[in-house]
């Protein structure tokens, strides 16, 4: 047994996210045989959050969860799964995690994992609109697309999108809104973001992009959207997508630092000795990025949380270096990237055509490749992938591409 793991003997993650059951179980799988307590502030079993905006909210029938882990996982490994047990407060000096019934939780190390929140949209009485985090969201937006027959949504962001496209595949007419001329733009530049529009605009949302929404007046069945253009908008349900924000409130005077996020290096480790962060509440310096960065995506969680397990049994303090990488799933269109564009990027099709709607399209800029996004071109991205992890430049993707690259503005 390694000194780290000798004296070490009570974990505490906070969120019972997919990045905190990574970490849980690579502790495990690491020879951790100390406490391992996961709080929940959910009172079900910990579920999987994309499918709720996928294939749960366009499904037929009634929306079953998809457990992260079977139910029996966390008795089969001594996990301590508290549900209904959030984190309230870090007691760094005494060493205790307080959690929402009053409990103070001794530790030796602490897994932030909290996770992110939809940002809330508040109608003028101060009623937050609905918005898709959990199952009983889901179940609310469902009943209320059934009850009033069509919906606006507010916001063009991916979650935004995914609901509008798994809402028409139920049939239910859509209204959305984004503050933006293109959806997704500042993620995947116009050439796509064209593409993404068209894409909704064929399947029958009435889009209005470019149009900020600058107040919501009303209640469910009758709300009156006004624009920053001056004109208004009538809708019986409105559903709010807007972005989201980090879980971070229950840290405040606890002495970590808070930055966009729990500020952690490149290891996952805060300003407090044996604190770590991990997922969508992190906000870490990334090597291959050259930023501090904090990622709302489900596959970096996992990795970080596995990772930041790893750090805590070794007491070493390994660079996170996985490069990013988010999909989503709109219609029958699968998009998926590596990487992360920058505002400068030029884009260039590398296979395929923008056209077709099936295309792989190359980022970069200044002799530097920064990203790669696929749309049913999933078997090529591999070796970008690859490129992207060891820092590869635009030459390298260029010949990996072999030299056959088009301007995405053709």
């Amino acid at each position: 047994m390694s000194s780290t793991l000798s004296t070490l003997r009570n974990v505490v993650i906070a969120g019972a996210s997919v990045a905190g059951l990574s970490a849980a179980d690579a502790l495990r799988q690491g020879g951790f045989d100390g406490s391992i307590t996961i709080l929940s502030d959910e009172r079900t079993v910990p579920y999987d959050r994309p499918p709720l905006s996928k294939e749960l909210l366009a499904a037929d029938g009634e929306p079953a969860a998809v457990e992260l882990r079977p139910q029996d996982h966390y008795a089969a490994h001594e996990l301590d799964l508290r549900l209904g047990h959030a984190a309230a407060g870090l007691d760094i000096d005494r060493r205790y995690v307080v959690t929402s019934d009053g409990a103070a939780l001794p530790w030796d190390a602490v897994v932030i994992a909290t996770g992110s929140r939809p940002r809330p949209l508040l109608t003028t009485s101060g009623a937050p609109l609905p918005v898709l985090r959990t199952m009983a969201d889901l179940v609310h937006i469902r009943d209320g697309a059934a009850r009033y027959g069509r919906v606006t949504l507010v916001g063009a962001s991916f979650i935004g999108l995914e609901i509008a496209a798994s809402l028409r595949r139920r049939g239910v007419p859509v209204t959305l809104f984004g503050a933006a001329e293109l959806p997704l733009d500042n993620v995947v530049g116009p050439e796509v973001a064209a593409d993404v529009r068209d894409l909704h605009d064929a399947h029958g949302v009435d889009l209005r992009l470019g149009a900020l929404v600058t107040a919501v007046e009303g209640a469910p069945g009758d709300y009156t959207l006004r624009l920053s253009d001056g004109t208004t908008h009538r809708a019986p349900f409105v559903v709010a997508g807007v972005g989201v924000e980090p879980n971070v409130e229950w840290l405040l005077g606890s002495g970590v630092v808070l930055d966009g996020g729990v500020a952690c290096d490149a290891a996952g480790r805060t300003n407090v000795p044996g604190v770590w962060a991990a997922g969508d509440v992190a906000a870490y310096d990334h090597p291959l990025l050259g930023a501090r960065v904090r990622i709302d995506h489900w596959t970096s969680a996992g990795q970080q949380g596995r990772h930041v397990a790893g750090g805590i049994l070794s007491g070493t303090a390994t660079p996170f270096t996985s490069v990013p990488y988010y999909w989503t799933d709109q219609y029958d269109r699968k998009f998926h990237c590596y990487g992360r564009r920058l505002p400068e990027d030029e884009a260039f099709v590398a296979e395929g055509s923008l056209a077709s709607g099936e295309y792989l399209v190359l980022y970069g800029s200044d002799g530097e490749f920064h990203s790669v996004l696929s749309s049913g071109r999933e078997r090529s991205l591999r070796g970008y992938r690859k490129l992207l992890e060891r820092r590869g430049t635009w030459a390298d993707a260029l010949e990996l591409a072999g030299g056959n690259l088009q301007s995405a503005h053709a």
